[in-house]
């Protein structure tokens, strides 16, 4: 989706995209003369960075793809992550984004990046540091944890113009994925590999930013940490961890919550031994299994996604895990039982989701030609496993059953109810796990949680860019909202209206919160005030009345469900 211009662009070439690498020379950039600002940080050395203009005319400063840590590459691959070495007595040149890391894209299915990618960007006006009172935030992106990146270029859609209108620090980073990306998830589930390195990578990144972004403009004690999907459980994970402790002040997580069913992953370990089957690796010894795999090309650890691909993005195979095999656990316990244990980073938090997030499944199904929606119509029962997570699980055929009989009419095939197809999706991956840690967070937290329903389509939105109709409304699907948060170059920029308006409201909102802590704008009638234990409230998001809304989210009664599902009664 993303990417959908790229692959434009090599068909017009009559090149191949199914293991192209941005290594191509036809993505390497023009050399340009050394000039743009200048910082020094005094422990690292020089950076030079470049000048950028925001949507609305303002100059700022772009310093983009500065190394936090060592490249995650031969003996450090499935390692914690190392602080970068320092660069002392020379200027390095960060005018252009650095590469995302190694994966293969299953969305446009090639393979992009390179291995040394633990890098950051910084966008920011003011270089005076000592006067660094900027609210800084730092953006962890989305991707089902083994694709994407935090760029804004040619590759993905993270660009800093809407932002950087404001009067805030922005950065975003790239972080180890899957086992694709230097294998930042991968786990054999003891201490040899325990896993979790993507996001003690995240870490690794809110550390550089405590000790270096005051030399950008920013207050390192003033540091949002917001995300999206799998970066917004990314944030719910950090709310939970030792590790996170004491680096960010305030949180917001779009679309995605650490109790959400794809958060944490059951099965790493099979898959981890499905891939060294695949490599030659496979072995009862872990030291063994990972000497072997550390041995391996990148792109033939990369190529092992397409091999298990099901549906696109489906199965996750590789994501974060409970791992107490660590000396000192990243997640020490069920995200749940931390919360319930108090065992928390408590800051504010914003947090909500999209009308209709299972629309991006649905669109995905009917791009294409609805080439996948042929192959979902002969044998959805497997497809549904997969959507489920139940692939390996011993009552997977049940829980599937008991859900078609839940959600779908008896006498009309799967495909012809797509509107009951979304909502099996979005209550199950999306809405129980998102609703139920706002109830938790509202009883166990020591800082108050907003929530909110947003409910805007705007002209650029999934279902267009995977190229299905524009008049056909699907709803508004997981990821709708961060086409008027963020910029790319190769995407078309607002000119609706209505579209301009919900993006200001968000920008108000999420910069306001990262200023102070409560999130504000003058387009909210009568403000937004947070949920409570005994009273959940939301805001609801869009053009036309954006206001509070004092009870339980529409789809609440649906959950019950999945309720019964989670939480059987015992015999």
């Amino acid at each position: 989706m993303k990417l959908y211009l790229v692959v434009i662009l090599l068909v017009l070439r009559g090149m191949r995209c199914d293991l192209l690498s941005f290594d191509d020379p036809f993505f390497e950039p023009e050399p340009v003369e050394p000039v743009g600002p200048v910082v020094t940080i005094p422990t690292l050395g020089q950076v030079r960075g470049s000048q950028m203009t925001s949507e609305a005319g303002r100059s700022f400063n772009a310093f983009r793809g500065i190394p936090y840590a060592k490249p995650p590459i031969g003996d450090l691959r499935f390692r914690d992550p190392l602080p970068a070495e320092p660069w002392l007595g020379d200027t390095l040149d960060v005018s252009r984004e650095g590469p995302t890391c190694i994966q293969y894209n299953t969305l446009v299915q090639f393979i992009i990046g390179k291995e040394d990618c633990l890098k950051l960007n910084i966008y920011t006006h003011d270089l005076d540091y000592e006067n660094s009172t900027k609210a800084v935030m730092v953006w962890i992106h989305g991707g089902s944890w083994f694709m994407s990146s935090g760029n804004g270029g040619l590759a993905d859609i993270y660009g800093p113009r809407y932002f950087l209108d404001r009067d805030i620090v922005l950065v975003t980073i790239n972080y180890r994925l899957g086992p694709l990306e230097k294998l930042g998830f991968l786990s054999t589930e003891d201490a040899e590999a325990p896993g979790n390195y993507g996001l003690l990578d995240q870490t690794m990144a809110l550390r550089w930013v405590r000790d270096h972004i005051r030399y950008f403009g920013g207050n390192p004690n003033l540091v949002t940490i917001f995300g999206e999907s799998v970066g917004a459980a990314s944030v719910h994970f950090h709310l939970l961890s030792p590790y996170s402790k004491g680096l960010f002040h305030r949180a917001i997580a779009q679309s995605g919550s650490a109790l959400n069913p794809w958060s944490v992953e059951k099965s790493t370990g099979i898959y981890t031994q499905l891939l060294a089957k695949d490599l030659d690796c496979q072995s009862s010894n872990s030291s063994e299994l990972l000497s072997c795999l550390r041995t391996k090309p990148a792109r033939e650890i990369a190529i092992f996604r397409k091999k298990i691909e099901v549906f696109k993005i489906i199965p996750i195979a590789f994501g974060p895990r409970v791992d107490t095999e660590r000396k000192f656990p990243f997640i020490p316990d069920e995200p749940k039982k931390l919360i319930e244990q108090k065992q928390i980073n408590s800051v504010p938090l914003i947090t909500g989701l999209n009308e209709n997030e299972g629309v991006f499944t649905i669109a995905m199904l009917l791009s294409n030609n609805g080439f996948l929606m042929k192959n979902f119509s002969e044998n959805s029962f497997k497809y549904l496993r997969y959507f489920t997570g139940a692939e390996f699980s011993k009552n997977g055929d049940q829980v599937v059953d008991r859900a078609i009989k839940h959600y779908f009419a008896p006498n009309k095939s799967l495909e012809n109810q797509l509107s009951e197809l979304e909502k099996m999706i979005s209550d199950y991956a999306f809405f129980k796990g998102i609703d139920d840690a706002v109830h938790l967070l509202s009883k166990f937290s020591d800082k108050p949680t907003y929530y909110y329903l947003f409910g805007h389509r705007a002209q650029l939105s999934t279902t267009t860019l995977l190229g299905l109709p524009s008049d056909l409304n699907l709803g508004v699907s997981h990821t709708d909202e961060l086409y008027l948060m963020f910029t790319n170059d190769f995407l078309p920029r607002m000119n609706s209206t209505d579209d301009k308006k919900v993006s200001k409201l968000l920008l108000d909102l999420w910069t306001t919160f990262a200023e102070d802590g409560v999130p504000q704008s003058e387009l909210v009638n009568g403000g937004w005030s947070s949920t409570t234990e005994d009273q959940t409230r939301y805001l609801r998001i869009d053009a036309e009345f954006p206001v509070m809304i004092n009870q339980s989210m529409p789809f609440y009664d649906r959950l019950a469900f999945w309720n019964q599902e989670f939480n059987p009664p015992t015999v």
